[in-house]
């Protein structure tokens, strides 16, 4: 499931009157700070990975739901935040609303594990249709990063 997340990277954006937004940089400079995001995100994915506790459940499997949540809230964030020349905004968006469902998705297998006592894998088995949300959500996500050549997101190494 933390592979999973460390794909995953976006949140809705929502324009506040009076409030200014981030100026908007070129694509290369983009992709460079898209890159940063992510390799940030893969190295938080692989510490999650590291502590995790096979077995953990209930609270404790909540726990580990929610530390991933937090790393892929912060790529939200990031990539909300972030941009690019204005070719590139819808490509954006859908990334950010399809990461932005796939957070929610996990937000409900938390809750399982925590409310019904169950491990992150007994959440998932129990919850199909979440599980369906977050795969679905986290490749349209994918789809979408990849169309702004956000490769290192996506799981493509550059260079």
């Amino acid at each position: 499931m933390v592979a999973l997340i460390a794909t995953v990277v976006f949140g809705s954006l929502l324009a506040g009157c009076g409030t200014s937004e981030p100026d908007r940089v070129s694509k290369a400079a983009m992709v460079r700070k898209a890159d940063k995001v992510c390799t940030a995100g893969l190295r938080d994915a692989d510490r999650l990975r590291a502590q995790a506790k096979p077995g953990a459940s209930g609270k404790a499997a909540g726990a580990e739901i929610d530390a991933s949540i937090e790393v892929l809230q912060r790529q939200i964030d990031a990539f909300a935040d972030l941009r690019g020349p204005a070719s590139t905004d819808a490509a954006r968006e859908q990334a950010v609303s399809q990461l932005g469902l796939a957070r929610d998705g996990l937000e409900r297998l938390r809750a399982a594990a925590v409310d019904h006592g169950l491990t992150v894998d007994a959440a998932i088995q129990a919850n199909p249709g979440v599980v369906q949300q977050v795969n679905r959500a986290s490749a349209k996500a994918s789809d979408a990063l990849g169309e702004l050549g956000f490769l290192t997101c996506i799981g493509v190494a550059s260079g």
